[in-house]
């Protein structure tokens, strides 16, 4: 899809880390955003940003979790710019900490209402608002982690795995209404997200660069390949596990010290 002063762009999960770049790089090729997220502050100060540099953009308090709230939020992208081209569904949360038997049920639950039903509810909120207008993109920002899983994270895992589930049954649903599915799936970025949920104190891979992958993203816009892993490291993840599944079971456990 072309961007431009002509496309508007709804983004979940735009409070900050990849939602966040994500509006700030749309916002700078013209697009109009809209921003949501549970935290309204974050949202409305990301927007004013975007409207003191000359950009369009509206924050819509959202709880990804809440299926009317999804559907007010891209209602409301399409009352204030007149269309939706592109929907982003990139909340994402993962509470759960440990192995999978110390794990609180209330957080593993909570982590699929997130992950998993935001992007149902997603689909079911934009899907008719994009109709309107002939059609669109959807983009799902998964993880490398839906195609490789690793310990101390499998609740998170499991979602992430749900969503590429989900993206390809209904990417042909979807494409009979010209709506587009793109599937990225990011390694590990260095935002907010990584902080407020690691595991240990230190980490043993590297983090990318969150402008970098949000460019990516931007690129996947564009482009709106079937499926994107953008980086070398996640695709060598998946490679190698491929090859080599059990060498990759034990190389992961010993890295994540299980």
């Amino acid at each position: 899809m072309k961007l431009g002063s002509s496309t508007v762009v709804a983004i979940t999960g735009a409070s900050s880390g990849i939602g966040q770049e994500l509006a700030f790089q749309l916002a700078a090729r013209g697009c109009a955003v809209a921003l949501g997220a549970r935290r309204r502050d974050r949202i409305e100060a990301n927007a004013e940003a975007i409207r003191k540099k000359g950009g369009r953009a509206i924050a819509v308090p959202t709880d990804v979790s809440v299926r009317g709230e999804v559907e007010r939020f891209f209602r409301r992208a399409a009352e204030e710019f007149g269309r939706l081209d592109i929907a982003v569904h990139n909340a994402g949360i993962s509470p759960a900490k440990g192995t999978l038997l110390e794990n609180d049920e209330a957080d593993v639950r909570r982590t699929f209402d997130v992950n998993v039903m935001g992007c149902v509810y997603g689909i079911w909120g934009a899907a008719p608002v994009m109709e309107k207008n002939g059609g669109g993109v959807m983009v799902f920002v998964s993880s490398i982690v839906g195609k490789r899983g690793v310990p101390l994270a499998s609740a998170y895992c499991a979602s992430k795995f749900a969503v590429q589930g989900l993206t390809e049954s209904v990417r042909p649903e979807l494409e009979k209404k010209n709506i587009r599915v793109v599937t990225v799936c990011p390694p590990g970025v260095d935002t907010e997200f990584f902080k407020a949920n690691a595991r240990r104190d230190t980490r043993r891979f590297r983090l990318h660069p969150v402008g970098r992958i949000a460019r990516d993203i931007v690129r996947a816009c564009e482009r709106e390949p079937r499926e994107v892993l953008l980086t070398m490291d996640a695709k060598l993840l998946r490679w190698m596990s491929a090859l080599a599944p059990r060498f990759m079971d034990r190389a992961i456990a010993r890295a994540k010290g299980v």
